[in-house]
């Protein structure tokens, strides 16, 4: 069976986001990004019954997954699971990611969260993360690539044994994943639809969730990288 409920989560704000630059390196959240994690932690209803995170293995999407869900995380058995595929789309070098072995000892060291929320760097799984993840050559932010995708990640998700999982991901990428090209710039539930298969699953938005994470749907670095890969519009 797969999950009965997906929660799609987009970041929370980065110094990207908050400094309208897209030539910062795998961007971190800012101060107010973190706020912003704390609110959406203490609103969300099912820290209880969260099995597994999965997040885009670019920065502040980790941060993110840990500083927002650190009481699902509290749990044993339950981690965050770094999945390439869903990171964000372009090529900007925000977008880019942090070579391997570097994220690996920036989570190590615990560098990327507050010591506070008590989440050791165990809990971070890498086993998905390849080498090369970061080369955009695999990752092409192409509409036809980024399609294909989101349906790969949707079929892998649907694949999952879990019950209930949270995806960290983009504001850009969010858009291919749900299939949903009307805006995202909520946290929101979703269930795989009736028909959905292992080579062809979709999904539908069952609710909506509070806050909203990264500012509004209509900043430029969403909109732009929306536009060049094509989607602008579908």
């Amino acid at each position: 069976m797969p999950p009965r409920t997906l929660y799609f989560v987009r970041h929370a704000q980065g110094e990207h986001n908050a400094q309208h630059d897209d030539s910062i390196p795998d961007a971190i959240l800012t101060s107010h990004g973190k706020s912003q994690c704390r609110e959406l932690s203490t609103s969300f209803p099912r820290h209880d019954s969260v099995a597994l995170v999965v997040s885009s293995p670019l920065r502040r999407a980790l941060q993110t997954a840990i500083h927002a869900f650190a009481p699902a995380l509290h749990r044993d058995g339950v981690k965050v699971l770094l999945q390439p595929m869903a990171q964000e789309m372009n090529a900007f070098a925000c977008d880019v990611g942090t070579d391997k072995d570097e994220l690996q000892r920036q989570v190590k060291a615990e560098e990327l969260w507050d010591a506070g929320l008590g989440v050791p760097s165990e809990k971070v799984d890498f086993d998905l993360v390849e080498e090369s993840w970061n080369s955009k050559g695999k990752w092409a932010p192409d509409r036809a690539t980024v399609q294909k995708r989101g349906a790969k990640l949707r079929s892998w998700l649907y694949g999952l044994k879990e019950e209930v999982v949270v995806v960290v991901s983009h504001g850009g990428f969010l858009h291919a994943l749900t299939e949903d090209w009307n805006g995202f710039n909520a946290s929101a539930e979703f269930v795989f639809t009736e028909k959905s298969t292992h080579s062809s699953a979709h999904v539908v938005k069952k609710a909506t969730l509070t806050p909203k994470l990264s500012g509004r749907e209509e900043e430029p670095h969403v909109v732009k990288e929306v536009e060049d890969a094509g989607l602008a519009g579908k």
